[in-house]
C-alpha cells in the first residue's frame, strides 16, 4: 500500500531554513538523507564493512542497506514539534490547526530519541527493554549531532508525549506518524531485526551523520528549492532525484574509495633496485595467511630497512584480501606526519587506479602548503592519479573520512575516547587499514588507549599494521592480545617476537604466525663521553669540542640530540660562539619544537635538504649537494621517521630504545661519500657524571625520561660495539623487563613501575568500554569536554602561544617590523587565520602559570575555533634588539635562530 499518496504530509513543516531563500521541507530533508545513506552504503562503505554489518543484523547486504537508510531517513523527525518549528516565526505562523504549545525548549535530536522507540514498535520492533531494537535505533538516531543520550527505563512504560510534553500532541503526533510512514514507503525497509548490537548502532549513527552533513550543504539545498514537491504530495519524484544527485555530492566531497593496483612489490616501488629480506619475506609469505579475512601484522626491524614500503605493501595486500579500501597512516609527531604525507602522496599517485583523496590530519595541517595546494608539485605526470583533497574534506572532523589519510597517532587514539562524533570517527576507520608507525614511541597511557582502539578495530574487522624498530615483547603482546580480544579470542598466547622479523595474528582463528628475516649486520660503535652536571643540565662543551675535532680538519656531518629544548638552545649558543672564533667553521643549525610553526617548517625543510636522501643524485657516492661540514643540534624531533643521515651521532644519555632510534640516523644512506674518520657508524653518548665519575642525572631529565630506565640503560652501555640486529632484542628485554625476577628493585624502579601502572590505569579510566562491556550507547560519547581538550598524551604540549610584538602605543603586531597588525575581527579570511597560526608555538600549560588578562586573545576571536584558545605573549623589543615578554615569573625571549627561550626571572 502506498501511503505517500494516501496520507497528507505537511510540506510547511520545515527541516532547514538558515541561509536559504525559503524553508526547506522536513520530509524532503528526511528523504534526501535516506537517499544519501543508500548511496554511502553502495558507493562509500567498503565491501568488508557492508558484509560485517549485514552479518551482525542477520540479513542479506541489500536488506541491511535498506534498513540503515530507512533509519537515517528518520533522524530529524524530532523537528516536528512546536518549539523547533517556532524557530522560524514566518514558517510557524503558516501552520494551521496545530496545537500551540509553550514550554521548555527541547533539542530536536532529544525529541527523536524519546519519540522513536514507541513509534517503531508499530512496525514490529521489540520494546521489551531499553536494549531492545526499537529503543537502540531511537538512541542511535538521537545521537546524530554527535552525542548519545542516556536511556530512561520509563521509556518502556510511558508514551513519549507524557515524558516530553514539548513534543506536542494532536496534529503534531499525527504528522510524526505520517512522516514515519512516508519514509518507510520510500525505502521499503525489511522486517525489524531481532537485535541491534553496539557496533551496528555506532556505525549506523556514523552513516547518518555523514549523510546528513552531505545533503545539508547550503549550495545543494539552494538548488533543490527550485524543484520541491507541490501540494499533490507525490514525494516519489523527489526521492528519486535525491538518489540521482547523491553520487555527485559524494564525489565532490572527495569520498570516492581508492582502488590500489594489484601488483608486485617491485612494481609498487620501482625506485628500490631489489627488495631486502624483510620486504621479500612479507611480499612472499603474507598473502598465504590472508585467506580468512582481516588480521594484525606486527613488523619489528631496525631503523632504515624500508619498513615504510613494507607497511604500504602489506596494507594493500590486507585491504584487497578482506575488502577494505585505503589506509590511515599514524605517526608520533606533526613533523614526521608532514614528511610521511609527501611519501604517501607519491605512493597514491603512482599506485591508485582512480582519483581519490589523501588527507593530512593534525591540528596544524592547513599550514602545510603541499597539502593545502599552495605548494602543489606542478611536475606530476598527467596519467598519475590525483590525490588532492577537496575543500569539503578540510573541514573539522571530516579528514578521516577520506579513503587515504596520514595523521598523528591521536587520530586513532581518539577512537578510544568518549568524545563527540565518535561514531563518525569509527566509521572513518572501519573501512580502511590502520598503519601505526614507531609503536615504541608511545608511553603507557598512549599504549593503553591504543590497546582499547585495537580491541574495537578487532571487533569491526579492521586490518592493522604495527611497526617498530625497538618494541619490548610485553608491549607487543598486550597490543596483539587487545586486537584478538576484540575479534573474539579471549585467551591468546604471547606472540614470539622475531627480531628482525614479523608476526601475523589472524582475526578469524586467533592463530599467530611469526617469521624471522635476515638483516645485514651493522656494528654500531658506542663511545661513552663523560660530561659534568651543571645546573638543570650538563656541560657538553669539552666533550663536543673533542667529538667535533675531526670535522674541523676533514669535514663531515654530525647530529647532536639533547634531551631538553633549553639544553639544545644552550648547546647551539655554545657551538655558535666557538665556531665564530674559527677561520673555517662548519655550518650550524638548530631544530626543536619551540619555533613558530612557520619557522619550524622552514627549518625542517632546510635540514631535510642538507641531511636527507638526495633526490637529484641516483649515485650518492657522486652527490655534492651535502654540506662539506655541518652540525645539527636538535631534540627528540629528529629521532623518529625523519630520513636523515649523519656521519656521526652524538646523544645525551636516554633510554636504550631511543638511543637506538637516534643511532639509526648515523650513516643511514649506504653508498654516501664520508670523511676518513667516519669509517664506521658511531654513536657518542654523553653520560652525566659527578666528580667521582658516577652517573648523576641532571634535575631536568627525570621530567623527560624515567630515571629507572636511564640507569638501567647506563648499566648496559660501555665503550664497544652493539651488533644490530642481533643485540637489540636482548637489550630491550634487559632494560624494559618489569618482572624483576631477581627481586632487586630500587626506589627509581618502583617509581617507574608505579608510573606505568598509573598511566595504564588512567587510560583504562578515560577510554570507552570495550565492545562487550558497553551497557548503553551513551557511554561512547559521555565526555562533556570538547574533542580539542581531550588529552591523548599525558604531559603533552597542551597550549599554543602567539608571540605578538608590541608597538609604542601598545598595539600588537605579528611581525617584529610592526607592519602587520594583529587582526581583531570576528570574521577573518582563511589566509589571515593561517598567518596567525603560522606564528604560534606549542607549550606545556605549566610553563604559562601566572598569566593574566594581557595574555588573552582579542575578544573578537571568541567564536573562532582556531584562534580563541591561543595565549598571547606581548613582546617588547629592547635597545639590544631582543624581543622579550613575561608570563608570571618567567621571561620569554623569541629569537629567529633560537626559537622561544624560557628562563625564570631573577
Amino acid at each position: 500500500m502506498n501511503r505517500m499518496n494516501r496520507d497528507s504530509v505537511d510540506l510547511l513543516l520545515w527541516g532547514k531554513s538558515h541561509g536559504l531563500a525559503r524553508p526547506y521541507p522536513l520530509i524532503c530533508h528526511l528523504l534526501d538523507t535516506a537517499a544519501m545513506a543508500t548511496t554511502l552504503w553502495q558507493h562509500y562503505l567498503s565491501p568488508a564493512l557492508r558484509g560485517r554489518i549485514a552479518d551482525l543484523l542477520g540479513m542479506p547486504e541489500s536488506q541491511a542497506g535498506h534498513l540503515i537508510s530507512f533509519w537515517s531517513g528518520l533522524h530529524d523527525i524530532g523537528k516536528c514539534m512546536p518549539c523547533f518549528q517556532a524557530m522560524d516565526s514566518g514558517a510557524y505562523e503558516s501552520l494551521h490547526d496545530y496545537p500551540d504549545l509553550h514550554g521548555e525548549k527541547r533539542r530536536h535530536e532529544h525529541a527523536a530519541h524519546v519519540w522513536l522507540g514507541h513509534a517503531l514498535s508499530t512496525m514490529g520492533y521489540s520494546t521489551a527493554s531499553t536494549t531492545s531494537p526499537a529503543f537502540v535505533v531511537a538512541q542511535l538516531l538521537g545521537g546524530h549531532h554527535g552525542r548519545f543520550l542516556r536511556r530512561d527505563h520509563r521509556e518502556c512504560r510511558y508514551p513519549p508525549t507524557s515524558l516530553m510534553r514539548e513534543l506536542g500532541d494532536g496534529k503534531w503526533e499525527e504528522q510524526r506518524y505520517i512522516l514515519l510512514s512516508a519514509v518507510a514507503d520510500a525505502l521499503t525497509p525489511p522486517p525489524a531485526p531481532t537485535t541491534v548490537c553496539v557496533e551496528v548502532a555506532t556505525l549506523a549513527c556514523g552513516i547518518t551523520i555523514l549523510a546528513d552533513w552531505l545533503v545539508s550543504q547550503d549550495d545543494h539545498l539552494a538548488q533543490r528549492l527550485a524543484s520541491l514537491p507541490t501540494g499533490d504530495n507525490d514525494l516519489s519524484p523527489h526521492y528519486q532525484e535525491s538518489l540521482r544527485l547523491a553520487p555527485a555530492l559524494l564525489k565532490e566531497a572527495g569520498l570516492v574509495p581508492v582502488r590500489l593496483r594489484p601488483t608486485s612489490f617491485a612494481d609498487e616501488f620501482p625506485y628500490i633496485p631489489a627488495p631486502n629480506d624483510l620486504q621479500r619475506s612479507v611480499a612472499e609469505y603474507l598473502p598465504g595467511l590472508l585467506g580468512n579475512g582481516p588480521g594484525l601484522l606486527l613488523v619489528t626491524a631496525p631503523m632504515g630497512v624500508g619498513k615504510t614500503e613494507v607497511a604500504f605493501h602489506a596494507a594493500r595486500l590486507l585491504g584487497q584480501a578482506c575488502g577494505a579500501q585505503g589506509f590511515l597512516f599514524g605517526l608520533p609527531t606533526m613533523a614526521t606526519t608532514d614528511q610521511m604525507y609527501s611519501r604517501a602522496a607519491a605512493y597514491g599517485r603512482h599506485q591508485a587506479e582512480n582519483d581519490a583523496a589523501l588527507t593530512l590530519l593534525h591540528s596544524m595541517s592547513w599550514l602545510n602548503d603541499a597539502y593545502t595546494g599552495m605548494g602543489q608539485d606542478t611536475t606530476v605526470i598527467s596519467h598519475d592519479a590525483d590525490v588532492t583533497a577537496p575543500e569539503w574534506l578540510h573541514g573539522r572532523k571530516r579528514g578521516l573520512l577520506a579513503s587515504m589519510a596520514v595523521g598523528t597517532i591521536d587520530q586513532a587514539l581518539m577512537a578510544a575516547l568518549p568524545v563527540k562524533h565518535l561514531p563518525l570517527r569509527l566509521l572513518g576507520l572501519a573501512g580502511k587499514v590502520l598503519i601505526v608507525d614507531e609503536v615504541h614511541a608511545y608511553d603507557a597511557y598512549m599504549q593503553g588507549l591504543l590497546a582499547r582502539a585495537l580491541t574495537w578495530l578487532g571487533r569491526l574487522g579492521v586490518p592493522v599494521v604495527l611497526m617498530s624498530a625497538t618494541l619490548p615483547t610485553r608491549i607487543a603482546g598486550r597490543l596483539v592480545a587487545a586486537y584478538l580480544r576484540g575479534a573474539g579470542h579471549l585467551e591468546t598466547s604471547l606472540p614470539t617476537i622475531q627480531y628482525p622479523g614479523w608476526s601475523y595474528a589472524d582475526a578469524a582463528t586467533g592463530k599467530l604466525a611469526s617469521f624471522e628475516v635476515h638483516s645485514k649486520p651493522r656494528d654500531l660503535h658506542v663511545r661513552m663521553r663523560h660530561v659534568p652536571v651543571a645546573g638543570a643540565g650538563v656541560d657538553r662543551s669539552h666533550a663536543l669540542r673533542t667529538a667535533l675535532g675531526p670535522v674541523l680538519s676533514e669535514g663531515g656531518c654530525v647530529g647532536i640530540v639533547c634531551n631538553t629544548v633549553a639544553e639544545a638552545q644552550q648547546t647551539y649558543v655554545s657551538l655558535r660562539d666557538w665556531f665564530a672564533e674559527l677561520p673555517q667553521a662548519p655550518e650550524l643549525a638548530l631544530l626543536h619544537a619551540r619555533f613558530p610553526a612557520r619557522r619550524r617548517e622552514e627549518l625542517t625543510g632546510q635540514i631535510i635538504q642538507k641531511f636527507g636522501k638526495c633526490t637529484r643524485c641516483p649515485d650518492l657516492a657522486e652527490c655534492d649537494h651535502r654540506p662539506k661540514a655541518a652540525v645539527l643540534v636538535a631534540t627528540q624531533v629528529i629521532e623518529q621517521s625523519l630520513d636523515l643521515d649523519f656521519d656521526l651521532m652524538v646523544s645525551d644519555l636516554t633510554t636504550v630504545a631511543l638511543l637506538l632510534q637516534r643511532a639509526g640516523r648515523c650513516q643511514r644512506h649506504p653508498g654516501r661519500r664520508r670523511p676518513s674518520w667516519a669509517d664506521v657508524p658511531r654513536l657518542d653518548v654523553l653520560r652525566p657524571t659527578d666528580a667521582s665519575g658516577a652517573l648523576h642525572l641532571p634535575r631536568a631529565w627525570p621530567f623527560v625520561y624515567s630515571p629507572s630506565l636511564l640507569r638501567r640503560t647506563d648499566e648496559q652501555l660501555q665503550d664497544g660495539v652493539i651488533a644490530i640486529p642481533s643485540d637489540v632484542q636482548g637489550l630491550m628485554v634487559t632494560v624494559y623487563d618489569d618482572t624483576f625476577a631477581d627481586e632487586r628493585m630500587s626506589d627509581e624502579d618502583l617509581e617507574w613501575v608505579g608510573k606505568e601502572i598509573a598511566e595504564a590505569s588512567m587510560a583504562d579510566l578515560v577510554a570507552i568500554p570495550a565492545p562487550d562491556e558497553v551497557s548503553g550507547l551513551h557511554q561512547l560519547t559521555s565526555s562533556e569536554v570538547s574533542e580539542d581538550m581531550i588529552a591523548t598524551r599525558l604531559g603533552a604540549e597542551s597550549a599554543r602561544v602567539l608571540g605578538a610584538y608590541q608597538g609604542p602605543g601598545g598595539q600588537l603586531f605579528l611581525d617584529a617590523g610592526l607592519s602587520v597588525p594583529l587582526p581583531d575581527a570576528a570574521k577573518l579570511p582563511r589566509r589571515v587565520i593561517k598567518a596567525v597560526l603560522a606564528e604560534t608555538i606549542p607549550l606545556r600549560s605549566t610553563l604559562l602559570a601566572g598569566r593574566d588578562d594581557s595574555h588573552q586573545p582579542p575578544a573578537s576571536w571568541a567564536e573562532n575555533a582556531w584562534l580563541r584558545d591561543l595565549i598571547i605573549i606581548p613582546l617588547q623589543v629592547g635597545p639590544d634588539g631582543r624581543a622579550v615578554g613575561r608570563v608570571g615569573g618567567r621571561e620569554f625571549h623569541l629569537d629567529a635562530d633560537l626559537g622561544l627561550h624560557i628562563s625564570n626571572q631573577s
